[in-house]
């Protein structure tokens, strides 16, 4: 099954779930998600937070992405999955972009308060003439007013960002908030946007979906939810869903078996159950073909019959 990516997947594993570890990430680690993002045709993989500052600290390479890990990163992320970092105006200039586009990076995203999006404009045309792409991503919306929302998606068109994201980070919003700001947005600016969501109301994958439909094309997620606070929205529950419903050609089986080999020490042994159930649920599964399937053959089997199927018309 080929389909036309709709929706562009952003892995936010090893920069968000390092809220969950202290950053402790080893590199083999981090090769690990991008080798998994890259098998499973995730189109960006952010590697961490670029803080040029602390590159002499080894101990927590998502925390500074020095040279050294992004070009031990590199070599993971062929051609499937572009790599990308997160920077702060407050451990950045704009001269520390220049060189990331040799490392494989294809995106740098900035975090921003509604009233300081101006001020990454040298930034985004820092990144941009390297070749690379710049989003702005406005945080905390839900202690933000519409009209604050709305003002700082113009000046990130203003600046020429290519994509602006709206971050529900302290996991809030419920789907109908999510879909009027969405809506509004969508009719205010042109350019591409995305959204961040948590779940700490388990309503990650809803308002990932309210956004989607207003059409926000960027969507951030990470394995099993890893992420501060109540977690991130699932990569493996959204993957499948985009899957199945031929919006994004993204395979699952490589996503869980990473999950299950690398995240095992912070989010239990429950995984493998936990991944079998949402797919399950996509395919609209019962318990006597969950019986017949697993009779006849391994959990790889149940991941495998989603990564071919297509959603019924």
């Amino acid at each position: 099954m080929k389909s036309a990516n709709k929706i562009t997947l952003l892995d936010v594993t090893l920069r968000d779930g390092g809220y969950v570890n202290s950053h402790s990430w080893t590199v083999g680690q981090a090769q690990g998600v991008v080798r998994a993002c890259e098998a499973a045709g995730v189109p960006f993989t952010e590697v961490g937070y670029l803080r040029p500052s602390r590159h002499g600290d080894d101990t927590a390479p998502s925390a500074s992405c020095s040279p050294r890990y992004l070009e031990a990163l590199q070599s993971e992320a062929e051609t499937g999955t572009g790599l990308v970092v997160m920077a702060h105006a407050k451990d950045t200039s704009p001269s520390d972009l220049a060189g990331l586009a040799r490392f494989g990076v294809r995106l740098v995203r900035m975090p921003v308060a509604p009233y300081s999006v101006q001020e990454l404009a040298p930034y985004a045309a820092a990144a941009q003439d390297a070749g690379m792409r710049f989003s702005v991503n406005l945080i905390r919306i839900s202690e933000l007013s519409e009209q604050d929302i709305l003002s700082a998606a113009l000046e990130a068109e203003k600046i020429s960002a290519d994509v602006f994201y709206l971050a529900d980070s302290n996991g809030s919003m419920f789907p109908d908030g999510v879909s009027g700001i969405t809506r509004h947005v969508r009719d205010t600016v042109s350019i591409k946007l995305g959204f961040h969501a948590h779940d700490g109301l388990s309503l990650g994958f809803a308002n990932a979906l309210a956004a989607m439909d207003n059409g926000f094309e960027y969507i951030d997620a990470s394995l099993c939810g890893m992420g501060k606070g109540g977690g991130n929205l699932a990569l493996e529950l959204i993957s499948a869903h985009l899957r199945f419903r031929q919006l994004c050609d993204v395979s699952v089986t490589p996503l869980v078996d990473s999950a299950v080999s690398l995240l095992t020490p912070w989010k239990g042994d429950q995984i493998l159950s936990r991944c079998e159930s949402i797919v399950s649920g996509i395919l609209d599964l019962n318990l006597e073909n969950l019986a017949e399937i697993r009779s006849a053959g391994s959990s790889s089997t149940l991941f495998s019959m989603l990564d071919s199927a297509a959603a019924p018309c």
